[in-house]
């Protein structure tokens, strides 16, 4: 019999437990921090890259973003 996944439920539960490992390694003086090295202008690569920005907001982290030109 197949069990159906409940992906989003999912990864709700798994970023609360993030933010609560984040709040307390903030009491520890810990900021953890996400850097992103992203090169050239493409789209999909950009979408990526903000969801991560937005999923680290969400959690506590700190997010930094590197973009260079193509070339």
């Amino acid at each position: 019999m197949a069990k159906l996944i409940d992906g989003k439920a999912i990864r709700e539960f798994n970023l609360d437990k993030i933010s609560e490992q984040v709040a307390e390694l903030k009491k520890n003086g810990i900021l953890p921090t996400l850097a992103v090295i992203i090169v050239g202008t493409d789209p999909a690569s950009r979408i990526y890259v903000n969801n991560k920005k937005a999923a680290c907001e969400r959690v506590g982290f700190r997010s930094v973003e590197y973009a260079l030109p193509e070339e």
